[in-house]
């Protein structure tokens, strides 16, 4: 599996890159958001460890445009300095998949990277597409659509998403979707509220529909009033 390290501290840089060579990862490396950015342009890239605090473009922008324009679906570990909930919510809503604060254990990054990575592979296979209302998922392409238009979603928003499409109207549990999202377990209680919050947003922007929340049940798509 190759692997992005965007990061411009280069002692960080060189402990990652080392320890993930040794794990049996191919290890690759940008200083900063310009240089990642070509990078994923060349293709051929697994997964991404970004920093935020980059010269020049940043983190957020490295997310907006990998996002937006390259539309690449690659699962980004975020890892930064910042611990601020807005910083968070920010990358998560630009399309980050996870979210880990300096300092760090090389041990977690693995960790965190090889659960993104298995959740990405399991959406390699041809599974068609899912409708519902205005909404189409490809799950061949990762692209989510809204009659016709691409919806820009992170990694685990679009996870969330595909579990309710696949039951449209069923009632689904924190339970049941933190297994589906964080199978090893969340990084905290309120890990799938936020992303039912950023998914809740994108839909009701959009038009596409709405979430309802059931207390004490869970989660169910609903057609907009």
């Amino acid at each position: 599996m190759r692997i992005l390290i965007v990061e411009n501290d280069m002692t960080i840089a060189e402990n990652l890159y080392t320890y993930l060579e040794m794990k049996g990862f191919e290890p690759d490396a940008a200083y900063d958001g310009h240089g990642a950015i070509s990078l994923l342009e060349q293709g051929g890239i697994d997964a991404m460890i970004l920093d935020l605090g980059l010269p020049g473009l940043d983190g957020y922008g490295v997310l907006q445009v990998m996002r937006k324009r390259e539309r690449l679906a690659l699962p980004v570990l975020v890892l930064t300095a910042r611990n601020q909930l807005e910083s968070k919510l920010t990358a998560f809503d630009l399309g980050a998949d996870d979210y880990l604060v300096k300092p760090f254990a090389l041990a977690e990054v693995e960790a965190r990277l090889r659960v993104l990575l298995r959740r990405g592979q399991g959406l390699e296979p041809s599974y068609g597409v899912l409708r519902w209302n205005c909404l189409e998922y490809d799950l061949d392409t990762a692209l989510v659509k809204v009659d016709g238009q691409l919806l820009h979603l992170s990694f685990k928003t679009r996870q969330i998403l595909e579990a309710l499409m696949r039951r449209p109207g069923a009632v689904l549990s924190r339970k049941a979707l933190e297994k589906i999202v964080w199978p090893e377990g969340p990084p905290s209680a309120e890990a799938l509220r936020s992303q039912i919050h950023l998914l809740r947003r994108a839909l009701s922007d959009s038009g596409a529909g709405e979430i309802d929340t059931l207390p004490g049940l869970g989660w169910r798509l609903a057609v907009p009033n």
